[in-house]
């Protein structure tokens, strides 16, 4: 169940922030997070579209953002953060996309594109010695962002040598300005996760050191409180920190209500809170969200996050199995393979693959394994192979399903 929440977030892979041997990062004798210079702006006009654009991007009214994003750049061709904003639009269109195994190369060619802009135009504002903490900050930033799209990919060495840049520039921008919070967000994900994550990147591990969970903690907080323009992912990033790595589930919890409340419409929001009992393994509060989930959706479906639908049905058929309700399971399993239009998803495979467990649980040998090989047939998602192929060798008992179900 772990991956279920990594589908709405993404955003784990910055731990390819990577820290130099003898560099411990931003201590408190660096930074003081009380200070106040400079107001972190934007060019004129720019913030209020910036604010509009973050939102839009956050309902996945991508053709709207998109809008607002190409009128930053029309109104300042010559700064960084429109591009910035477009290259971060690429990121969340993939993230609707990442579970289908699909041609993304246009959605990749675009990113890079535009965050490779991002740098070509903060090493002119280097060189101008022009805005140096909003140059700092975007060309971090920029880096960091690629980071992240090489790590989901898990082209570790790409990863390691633009998230190395990353800090440093993030680095460079609180020391010339303390009063750009936003980058303590960067930075409070290097500390955090490459403390945190080591053990569980196996090779890619060998490239990555030092790090602070606490500090972590705090710099994050730090943009959620006092950042400009970064305060949501902030919150998101907090949310994936205290439920899946800390276990604090009380403040994860509290994280989720505060974004809730932020735009009660948004869905987005709440499929986060489904994604935080799962990983409580509050199996009745799973089923009872995404069941509250889907009758509002019957009601007012939000437009962009059809894609994601299958990932509710998903986790009620869990929350059933976990609750030893095999045959109720089967309907959601069911609704999330057929009732979607988009059946080349990962939710899609992973709702035969455990249609195909349910029905095992039951003694329903024969039909288990047209499942499982349905499920074997189609791309691989979250080693949905491994465990078809496994299944279809040897029916496996509810030990070994829950374990999957709660895997973290």
């Amino acid at each position: 169940m772990k991956k279920l929440i990594l589908s709405f977030l993404l955003f784990v892979p910055c731990a390819a922030y990577a820290a130099e041997a003898d560099d411990d990062g931003l201590g408190p004798a660096l930074i003081d997070l009380n200070a106040s210079t400079r107001p972190f702006v934007l060019s004129p006009g720019a913030d209020a579209r910036y604010d509009r654009a973050i939102a839009l991007m956050y309902r996945l009214e991508f053709d709207k953002a998109e809008v607002e994003c190409r009128a930053i750049v029309a109104a300042a061709p010559g700064d960084p953060a429109g591009y910035f904003a477009l290259a971060a639009l690429s990121w969340w269109k993939y993230s609707q996309d990442f579970d289908q195994q699909g041609d993304l190369k246009a959605v990749e060619k675009e990113f890079i594109s535009n965050s490779d802009k991002v740098i070509e135009l903060t090493k002119k504002m280097l060189e101008e010695r022009r805005d140096l903490d909003q140059a700092y900050f975007f060309m971090g930033s920029a880096y960091g962002l690629q980071g992240r799209w090489y790590a989901v990919q898990r082209s570790w060495w790409k990863s390691y040598t633009r998230g190395k840049k990353a800090r440093k520039f993030l680095k460079k921008c609180v020391e010339t300005n303390p009063a750009v919070y936003d980058a303590y967000l960067g930075l409070g994900i290097f500390d955090y996760y490459v403390a945190a994550l080591p053990g569980t990147l196996g090779f890619a591990a060998k490239l990555f050191a030092g790090g602070d969970r606490a500090r972590g903690i705090e710099y994050v907080k730090t943009a959620k409180e006092k950042g400009r323009f970064f305060k949501l992912e902030a919150r998101i990033f907090l949310i994936e920190i205290y439920s899946r790595h800390e276990h604090d589930f009380k403040a994860a919890f509290a994280e989720c209500a505060a974004l809730r409340a932020l735009d009660p419409a948004n869905m987005l929001y709440r499929l986060a809170e489904i994604m935080t009992h799962i990983a409580a393994q509050d199996w009745q509060g799973v089923l009872d969200e995404s069941e509250m989930f889907l009758g509002s959706w019957q009601v007012s479906p939000m437009r962009g996050l059809e894609q994601q639908l299958g990932s509710v049905y998903l986790a009620a058929g869990d929350a059933l199995l976990a609750l030893r309700r095999y045959e109720d399971s089967l309907g959601w399993f069911t609704g999330g393979i057929e009732k979607t239009n988009y059946p080349a998803k990962g939710w899609a495979t992973y709702c035969l693959l455990r249609r195909a467990q349910a029905l095992d649980l039951l003694g329903r040998r024969a039909e288990a394994l047209r499942d499982y090989k349905a499920a074997a047939a189609r791309p691989n998602f979250w080693d949905s192979r491994k465990y078809a192929k496994a299944g279809l060798k040897k029916a496996p008992d509810y030990k070994e399903v829950y374990r999957q179900l709660a895997e973290d």
